[in-house]
């Protein structure tokens, strides 16, 4: 590798390199095999709902206990909001599918992370009971998921 500000070469060794790429849709396109012929190539699958359920618990309760919410928020309304979500985001990935006029609509789990990420932002003097945090769980997933949608069914179907 050349050293364009101090005018040398380095020599590199010993080093591995990592890449990651989707399937070629909206607008990626093929890798050719003249590329991954210098890569090892492995597929991953989803993650189960269980493992989601598994993290996203994990990250709420650490949450609640943390910021020493109420024993009533943080004995159910945390959980009931990860089962809510990834449900919510099953249906959605199931039923709402990207076609050319709702291209956008291409949902992930980094959409799931977003609604708790909302959520993190908030502190136990703002939410006295589980309606609020409903409120704000509610908020939240409309925010990263029906704000995307643009047709009239789709967003009585939310």
């Amino acid at each position: 590798m050349y050293d364009r500000p101090n005018f040398f070469w380095k020599k590199i060794e010993k080093f591995s390199l990592l890449c990651a790429a989707a399937p070629p849709s909206g607008g990626r396109s093929d890798l050719t095999p003249r590329f991954m012929r210098h890569f090892f190539i492995q597929n991953i699958a989803d993650p189960l709902d269980e493992t989601l359920v598994y993290i996203f618990e994990n990250i709420s309760s650490g949450f609640l206990q943390r910021e020493m919410f109420s024993d009533t928020i943080k004995k159910g309304s945390g959980k009931i909001a990860v089962h809510a979500t990834i449900d919510l985001y099953n249906q959605i990935t199931k039923s709402l599918l990207p076609i050319p006029a709702k291209f956008h609509y291409t949902f992930n789990l980094r959409d799931i992370a977003k609604v708790f990420q909302g959520i993190l932002m908030t502190k136990p003097i703002s939410i006295s009971d589980n309606d609020m945090f409903a409120k704000l769980w509610l908020h939240e997933a409309s925010r990263v998921f029906a704000d995307r949608l643009c047709t009239t069914e789709d967003i009585e179907f939310f």
